[in-house]
């Protein structure tokens, strides 16, 4: 069954590029998620450690390095697996995006890990939007990706722009 679109002004942004606003409220949204998985991580660590050495429970406080590391490990596998399995991760579903490649299909998951890698390492280049015609940041160029407004449950490939 499909889902109808009761807001005329998200029906008429419906398959449209996703600018830069958008994009960035939902990528602020993913890292408050991968916050708090790499919250969980800490959690669990010293839950188990607390249950095999029946000490008092601490969380332990990693050293910076660490959790640098940690949290743009989390961000990759994250974005990768969202992007190539629905082409949205929790905060592009909040704001109705989809990732998807320049025929507007679904990632691959290679596309969809060099697409992770490029954004954790060079977040910067969304900047580009703003010199890109089609709102295009410079990953998205680059390695043939969009983003697009998608309120659907189930992807439709949208015509051509």
């Amino acid at each position: 069954m499909a889902r109808t679109i009761r807001n005329d002004q998200a029906a008429a942004l419906q398959g449209g590029r996703a600018g830069f606003v958008s994009r960035v409220i939902a990528d602020a949204i993913d890292l408050v998620v991968v916050e708090v998985i790499f919250l969980a991580i800490l959690l669990g660590v010293g839950t188990v450690r607390f249950l095999l050495t029946r000490r008092n429970f601490s969380v332990a406080a990693p050293d910076l390095w660490v959790t640098a590391v940690a949290q743009w490990l989390i961000l990759v596998i994250y974005l990768t697996t969202t992007w190539s399995s629905t082409g949205r991760s929790v905060g592009k579903s909040v704001l109705g995006l989809r990732v998807l490649d320049r025929a507007g299909r679904q990632l691959t998951t290679l596309r969809a890990f060099l697409r992770a890698v490029f954004c954790a390492v060079f977040y910067p280049t969304l900047l580009w939007i703003f010199v890109s015609r089609r709102n295009a940041a410079l990953h998205d160029i680059l390695l043939g990706t969009q983003v697009r407004y998608d309120w659907t449950t189930t992807h439709v490939v949208p015509p051509p722009t």
